[in-house]
């Protein structure tokens, strides 16, 4: 009965690990995007709008990876898709 619990405790701690690392380039903060920002951006990983309804700014995430290969993430409003 220990080794059985003893197992799902190391179970456990081992899925709580693996998805800390998983997230961890998600949870970093992204820079806001100024007018006139110079952006290095080799290649788009991921864009992420907020939950929205039709025609209003929308608050938008791009995470990218720079020409050095860092992960990198901004967040800027943008229109949206739907406005005339």
């Amino acid at each position: 009965m220990k080794s059985t619990a003893l197992f799902l405790t190391v179970m456990l701690a081992s899925a709580a690990a693996f998805a800390a690392d998983a997230s961890a380039g998600r949870d970093a903060q992204a820079t806001r995007y100024t007018y006139g920002m110079t952006l290095d951006v080799a290649e788009v990983l991921a864009i992420d709008e907020a939950p929205h309804g039709r025609c209003e700014l929308v608050p938008t995430e791009m995470t990218y990876r720079d020409s050095r290969g860092q992960v990198q993430s901004i967040s800027y409003l943008k229109h949206d898709m739907y406005c005339d």
